[in-house]
C-alpha cells in the first residue's frame, strides 16, 4: 500500500510540474511585443534581411533584383538568394561559408541573417510552408502526432537570442599544423541570431511525454532533418538499423536536455523577426543552445522519443573529438567513430581578435601618442557566461583585462546562451616591444582558453589562444607602420602568419613536428 502511494504521489507530482513549468513558459513567451522587457525591444530593432547584390563572372556589380549568385548557376541550389559578401569555404557548391571577420566586428551583438554562418552537406531543399509538416513523437511517444507549419506557429513560442558556431571555426589554423578531414575555416564560422520557436519540451507533452519517463536515464530525443544525402562509410554496425545508399541527416540529445526549460530547447522558424531562409533551415530547423552547429538540424522533419541514442550515421560520422594519434585510416579500422565518448555536443570556450584587421596599417609616429584600440569576440557553452577576456602583448607573461559588452539578459534559470563582444584600450607606444597580440576568455569554470593547440582528426574545437603578429615596415608612402597579420585567412584565400614555417606550431599533442617547405 506504501508503495503504491509513493507511486500515485510521484505520478501527481510530475504532472503538476510538467503543467507549472509549461505554464511558466507560456506566461513568459506570450507578453506583448511592444512590452519593454519583450525580446524585440530589448534586442531590436534587428537587422533586415537584404542581402547585398552579388557580382558577375566578369567581376561587375550585379543589379538582378533576384540576388542570386553566379556561382550557383548550374547547381541544385541556383534558386537561393545569397549574400555576395559571404567567403565560400568549398567552392561552387555545398554552400559552405562564413562573412568576412570584418563585417562580424561591424554589427556585433546581432548578425543579420544573410550574414550568418552557413553549413550545408548538400543542396538545400526546396520546402513549402504550406505543405511541410513535422513528425512528433517516435516509438516510445504514447500519441505520436503531425503537425503543420501554421499550426507549429499557433502554438507557445519562446524568442531569445543565440550564439551558432560550427564546431570547425577556426579550423584551418589546424590545417596549417596537418590536414585534417574538414575543410577551412577561418574565424568567423559565428553568428549570433534572435530565434523564436516553439520549445521542443511543449511539442513532446503534447505528444505524451512527461517528465517521468526523462527519470531512468536511458532514453534520447532524435531529430532527423529532410534531406537525402550519400553515405560514404556503408552499411554500417547496427543490424536493425542498416543505413542505405542515402541517408538522412540526424542527431539526439538526452530527452532530460529536451524536456528541460532550463536549456531552451526549440524548433525555430523565424530569426530575427522573419522566417527563416532557406540556407537556415526554412521552414524549420532545431536549435539547442550551448551547442554546436552541427547538432541543430536544419529543415526539421522528425522528432522521435526513443529508448536509447540514435543510430543515424551523421549521429556517429561527425563531430567527433578523437585523439590527436588517431588518423583517417586508423579511425576506420578500429571503429574510433563508433565510440560515443569522444562525441562533440557542447561549445568550447573560445576568443577571436576582429580589430586590428588582417593587414590593417597604423602609421607610427603620428600616433605614438595616442591609444589604439584592441577588440573581438568571445562565447562559451553550457549555458556558462564568459567572465573575462585578456590579451597579452608580451606572449603570456602579463595579462590585461579587456571590458566586456554583454547584451544578453540570462534565462528565468539563469543561462547564458550568447557572445560577448570585448576591447581594450592600450598606449600605441606598448607595441614597440610587441611582437604578438594574444587574446583569451575564462567562464564561469574559471578556466582560460589552452595556450597550444591540438590537432585531432576533425580539427574541431579549435580554440587555443589566438595570436596577431605585429610587425614594422615602411608603407609606400616611406612612413613607419604597425602591420598586423592574423593567422590565417577563411578558406582557399592567401595570407597569415600560419602558412610560413618558421612561425608554425612546433607540436599539437602527436609528437614534435618537422615541417618540409612545399620548394623541397
Amino acid at each position: 500500500k506504501v508503495g503504491r502511494l509513493i507511486k500515485i504521489l510521484t505520478k501527481k507530482r510530475a504532472k503538476q510540474q510538467s503543467f507549472a513549468s509549461n505554464e511558466t513558459l507560456r506566461t513568459m513567451n506570450e507578453k506583448n511585443p511592444q512590452d519593454e522587457n519583450s525580446c524585440a525591444v530589448f534586442y531590436g530593432p534587428y537587422p533586415k534581411y537584404d542581402p547585398m547584390p552579388t557580382v558577375t563572372a566578369t567581376g561587375d556589380d550585379d543589379d538582378n533584383t533576384s540576388k542570386t549568385d553566379y556561382r550557383d548557376n548550374g547547381t541544385p541550389d541556383e534558386w537561393v538568394t545569397r549574400d555576395g559578401r559571404m567567403i565560400r569555404l568549398t567552392g561552387r557548391h555545398p554552400f559552405n561559408s562564413e562573412p568576412p571577420l570584418g563585417l562580424l566586428q561591424k554589427y556585433r551583438f546581432i548578425t543579420p541573417t544573410q550574414l550568418h554562418v552557413v553549413r550545408n552537406h548538400g543542396a538545400v531543399p526546396k520546402l513549402d510552408w504550406e505543405t511541410h509538416t513535422l513528425l512528433v513523437g517516435g516509438p516510445v511517444a504514447p500519441n505520436p502526432y503531425e503537425v503543420s507549419m501554421d499550426e507549429l506557429v499557433a502554438l507557445p513560442s519562446s524568442e531569445f537570442p543565440i550564439t551558432l558556431s560550427c564546431c570547425g571555426n577556426r579550423r584551418k589554423e589546424v590545417n596549417m599544423i596537418k590536414r585534417t578531414i574538414g575543410f577551412n575555416w577561418g574565424a568567423a564560422g559565428v553568428g549570433t541570431n534572435v530565434w523564436k520557436g516553439v520549445p521542443v519540451r511543449e511539442l513532446l507533452l503534447r505528444a505524451g511525454i512527461t517528465d517521468q519517463d526523462v527519470m531512468d536515464g536511458t532514453k534520447h530525443c532524435e531529430f532527423i532533418g529532410y534531406e537525402d544525402l550519400p553515405n560514404k562509410v556503408g552499411p554500417g554496425p547496427f543490424e536493425d538499423e542498416v543505413w542505405g545508399k542515402l541517408v538522412k541527416y540526424g542527431t539526439s540529445i538526452p530527452l532530460g536536455r529536451a524536456m528541460s526549460p532550463v536549456f531552451d530547447v526549440m524548433v525555430a522558424y523565424e530569426a530575427n523577426g522573419e522566417k527563416l531562409l532557406p540556407d537556415h533551415g526554412f521552414p524549420c530547423r532545431l536549435i539547442i543552445p550551448g551547442y554546436i552547429g552541427g547538432r541543430m538540424v536544419k529543415w526539421l522533419k522528425e522528432i522521435r522519443v526513443l529508448n536509447h541514442e540514435s543510430k543515424n550515421h551523421y549521429h556517429y560520422h561527425d563531430n567527433k573529438i578523437l585523439p590527436p594519434h588517431v588518423d583517417a585510416e586508423r579511425a576506420l579500422r578500429e571503429g574510433w567513430w563508433y565510440r560515443q565518448e569522444y562525441i562533440l555536443n557542447e561549445l568550447s570556450l573560445n576568443s577571436v581578435i576582429s580589430q586590428p584587421a588582417h593587414n590593417e596599417t597604423l602609421p607610427i609616429a603620428l600616433n605614438i601618442t595616442k591609444t589604439f584600440e584592441i577588440g573581438g569576440y568571445a562565447h562559451t557553452g553550457g549555458g556558462r557566461p564568459v567572465l573575462r577576456v585578456e590579451i597579452s602583448l608580451d606572449q603570456g607573461e602579463t595579462w590585461l583585462t579587456s571590458t566586456i559588452d554583454r547584451k544578453e539578459r540570462p534565462n528565468a534559470f539563469g543561462m547564458y546562451w550568447c557572445w560577448v563582444w570585448w576591447a581594450i584600450s592600450i598606449p600605441v607606444a606598448d607595441l614597440v616591444e610587441c611582437r604578438e597580440i594574444w587574446c583569451r576568455a575564462w567562464d564561469s569554470l574559471q578556466s582560460p582558453q589552452p595556450t597550444e593547440p591540438t590537432w585531432t582528426l576533425m580539427g574541431q574545437h579549435a580554440n587555443h589562444v589566438f595570436r596577431v603578429k605585429v610587425h614594422t615596415k615602411e608603407n609606400e608612402s616611406g612612413e613607419n607602420v604597425f602591420w598586423f597579420e592574423h593567422p590565417t585567412q577563411a578558406g582557399q584565400q592567401r595570407g597569415g602568419w600560419a602558412e610560413r614555417i618558421g612561425d608554425k606550431f612546433k607540436a599539437a599533442g602527436y609528437g614534435r613536428i618537422e615541417y618540409v617547405s612545399q620548394s623541397e
